[in-house]
């Protein structure tokens, strides 16, 4: 009897160590055990791709670089003269700007500092893209009236006439959220708040890019953060989401949990995406190489 209940005992552990690897990814069970005993932050793959993620022995030699961008890049520019409508954008930006602009095509989105901390869309004059002809009307959310302030951190070019933008606002807390505007249609979406990564320190950088195709770029940002001890976080998550012409509105390939590590390096080499990660939480930490198909939604 001793001895059946010692294999019973066996048989249930045995099931807990097949069910603890990340759901989506395929490790070769290396990262079992860890997942056990630290935490639950495991990957999943969007079904779109129709391919998991596959743990690699290295990282491969050389990566080739990524192609330029068939849209125009965001141009960040001071505003000389007052505030829109009356100033226009200068050739560069000064340091510490009473008002600054992020322009693309005829689209600016600008910031202005005094007498308010805000944040507007602008369409730019046809006969003169130095000059403002009306505020666009989209908001970025019902309640930015309530907003004590708020800011443009960053704004990145995506396919189709769309613009990422990385927003700091308070109501009252300090938030970072991120937004779609599609330019052609006066429209803003939100895709959540977000974290920097605190793998680089400062600086804090909260939105990361890899240009795919011409047309196709990935956005990288993350979410959920985890307090490690003095000046150390880690996020839980990182995703990974597609933008071109097929997926305009934004197609997450991958959500990376912690268990798989966060990215450190990236790069594409034909349609297989690589990613080189780092799980912080282990000591040393734990790295990792990983590849992805994306020979279905590219």
């Amino acid at each position: 009897m001793a001895a059946h209940r010692a294999g019973i005992g066996l048989l249930v552990l045995a099931g807990l160590f097949a069910g603890c690897g990340p759901a989506h990814s395929n490790d070769g069970g290396n990262g079992m055990i860890f997942g056990l005993f630290k935490s639950k932050f495991t990957t999943s793959v969007s079904p779109q791709v129709g391919a998991s993620l596959v743990r690699e022995a290295a990282w491969p030699a050389a990566l080739p670089a990524p192609p330029a961008a068939s849209y125009p890049p965001v141009r960040n520019v001071s505003i000389e003269g007052g505030l829109p409508p009356a100033g226009t954008l200068a050739a560069t930006r000064a340091e510490h700007p009473a008002a600054e602009a992020f322009v693309i095509d005829a689209l600016a989105v600008v910031n202005t500092y005094e007498p308010e901390r805000r944040t507007q869309l602008w369409q730019l004059d046809a006969r003169d893209a130095r000059r403002f002809d009306k505020q666009r009307a989209a908001p970025f959310d019902p309640a930015q009236a309530k907003w004590l302030m708020y800011s443009a951190e960053s704004v990145l070019a995506l396919p189709g006439r769309q613009v990422l933008i990385q927003l700091k606002y308070h109501r009252p807390h300090a938030t970072d959220g991120l937004f779609v505007y599609d330019v052609e249609s006066d429209r803003m979406r939100s895709l959540g708040n977000v974290e920097p990564d605190w793998s680089r320190g400062l600086p804090f950088r909260f939105v990361d890019s890899l240009q795919l195709r011409p047309d196709a770029v990935l956005v990288r940002y993350q979410t959920d953060k985890e307090r490690l001890g003095p000046q150390r976080y880690v996020n839980h998550f990182e995703h990974l989401v597609l933008f071109s012409p097929r997926h305009r509105e934004g197609l997450e390939l991958v959500k990376l949990g912690l268990d798989d590590g966060s990215v450190r390096r990236w790069g594409l080499s034909g349609s297989k995406l690589w990613l080189q990660t780092v799980d912080e939480r282990a000591a040393p930490p734990r790295e990792a190489v990983w590849s992805l198909d994306l020979a279905r939604v590219l």
